[in-house]
């Protein structure tokens, strides 16, 4: 039954991807999909983007071993910032100024190459650590329980993922994306909760009374405050401006479709993972003696759920690989097509020669996925540690400042980025070899972070804007993603019945969404005496 669906469901994905391509006309279908982002795509898209393997595996294994909160307290409330600053206010304004990718607002901006190839190279060994390692992790595990030699697991993972990200590019990776998300969706209301029933609330409140500290923010392990604090931070300056989250904002339909989908889809970045810490906890009770904790939710989907829904716990793993690596597939694709080729190039290509490039690009870094994650070298392992902060530490200050500080030009943004990559690997590695020692509230991030902000400031203040930085920066000042959508259903028959009709929905949305946060929360922070 496991594998049955298993193999049913990635048939769906693949056989979806492929009827998408026909939707695929122009490069800016490829690259935003003619921006036509329902609020039902974008908020799947950036869901699917919450419940990663990572989530499902190693995560979860330390919630079982140590408590659900000591990440879930405040690491995914921080992710809930994140993705909020991530949707409402950088990727908004990036799709303002008509940004097909994030690399495409450092070329505005700057008129840099340099800047826009430190740009494109920390996006792309940022994506290919963060997206191969997951790949590697969860293959192994997948390929262990359904018989299927991990080369091969890894294979029909690529052709399948080839399929939507090569021929659909943006609109294969939405729409899939959008079915994976119900998929994933499933683990999150249907497979945890049983676990969690199957477990009792007041079992699981009481592995306090065994295991001092299991349902503080401390954990069993008896973390410091200043840890936990540390995460909540990490995790904000993560989601902020990894390109995961933030380009998911740009095929959206307006600004109604974006302000709805963030206010639905914030709701879901902690809601999908918190669930799923819960539900580790429940495997406590349940199945105290797992010593390979990395599993613990795939012996939950094979022993504690009946079959038919555990195979749909593995392929919603399987899916949150997927959506991963689509992700890196066709971010990657696109930053080596039409960021580094297209834009550094002297004379402009063709729509037809833009496609094609793009979607050879998608089969370029598909091979070379494959490849990396066949071989599993070690040094994608050491990659992978740093690749979801180098977003922080090398785009966040410089993305930031970018949008709202006049004195803000390309040396200021090259010696932040610079700085900010190098000092986080620095600190780092010292930190990991016992040459240093960080005080226990404070991570390498934040400190990476730090120095990347002061560089940045104090290299503006010492340098001038040129021309086209100045000008630019006045006329961004003068778009406003508002006035925008505002216009554009003016334009329209019955516009302003139209414009409050959505003002409406959106303001109920917001309305019905706080009120179920406050009912699922407040239940559950009863239930286990928090």
């Amino acid at each position: 039954m496991t594998t049955t669906v298993f193999f049913v469901v990635l048939a769906l994905y693949v056989v979806v991807g492929a009827g998408v391509t026909r939707f695929v006309k122009s490069k800016d279908d490829f690259y935003v999909m003619g921006q036509k982002g329902t609020t039902v795509l974008i908020v799947g898209t950036l869901s699917a983007t919450y419940l990663s393997a990572v989530t499902l595996l190693g995560i979860s294994g330390t919630s079982y071993k140590e408590g659900p909160l000591v990440i879930a307290a405040l690491g995914s409330f921080g992710a809930w910032i994140g993705t909020l600053i991530a949707v409402v206010y950088i990727g908004r304004k990036m799709k303002a100024l008509d940004c097909k990718t994030m690399p495409d607002f450092f070329e505005k901006r700057f008129k840099s190459r340099t800047v826009s190839i430190i740009a494109v190279l920390i996006m792309i060994v940022g994506l290919l650590g963060y997206g191969v390692i997951q790949l590697i992790g969860a293959g192994l595990v997948l390929s262990e329980i359904t018989n299927i030699s991990f080369p091969v697991m890894i294979v029909l993972f690529t052709a399948a993922l080839l399929i939507f990200c090569a021929l659909g590019g943006m609109y294969g990776v939405v729409i899939t994306d959008t079915l994976m998300f119900f998929t994933m969706l499933a683990i999150s209301v249907v497979i945890a909760p049983l676990i969690i029933g199957k477990a009792g609330l007041e079992e699981m409140k009481a592995l306090s009374d065994t295991i001092p500290f299991y349902w503080t923010i401390e954990g069993a392990n008896e973390r410091p405050l200043g840890w936990s604090i540390s995460q909540f931070l990490v995790w904000i300056l993560f989601f902020s401006c990894t390109p995961a989250l933030v380009s998911r904002v740009f095929p959206a339909k307006n600004d109604f479709v974006i302000l709805k989908a963030a206010i639905i889809g914030v709701f879901f970045a902690p809601f999908m993972q918190v669930i799923v810490f819960l539900a580790a906890g429940g495997m406590r009770v349940l199945q105290p003696g797992i010593e390979n904790t990395d599993n613990v939710m795939i012996i939950g989907f094979l022993q504690h759920v009946p079959s038919f829904l555990g195979g749909i716990g593995l392929a919603g793993l399987m899916a949150s690989i997927m959506s991963t690596a689509s992700t890196l597939f066709v971010l990657v694709g696109f930053a080596l097509a039409r960021d580094l080729f297209e834009n550094l190039r002297k004379e402009p290509l063709s729509e037809k020669n833009s496609l094609k490039v793009g979607r050879w690009a998608q089969v370029l870094v598909g091979v070379v996925v494959c490849l990396i994650a066949i071989s599993r070298p070690a040094a994608i392992y050491w990659i992978s540690i740093y690749a979801g902060a180098i977003f922080g530490v090398g785009w966040l200050p410089t993305v930031i400042a970018s949008l709202e500080w006049k004195r803000m030009n390309s040396k200021a943004a090259i010696a932040s980025m610079l700085s900010g990559v190098t000092s986080f690997i620095l600190v780092s590695e010292l930190a990991s070899r016992g040459i240093i020692s960080l005080p226990i509230h404070i991570d390498a991030l934040m400190i990476a972070f730090a120095i990347s902000s002061i560089i940045l400031i104090v290299v503006g203040l010492t340098t001038t804007a040129n021309s086209h930085e100045k000008s630019f920066f006045s006329k961004m000042k003068q778009v406003n993603p508002a006035t925008q959508t505002i216009k554009s259903f003016a334009s329209e028959k019955n516009g302003l019945m139209k414009l409050k009709k959505q003002y409406a929905q959106t303001m109920v949305i917001a309305i019905s969404f706080i009120f179920i946060s406050v009912l699922i929360w407040g239940f559950f922070f009863i239930q286990l005496g928090l």
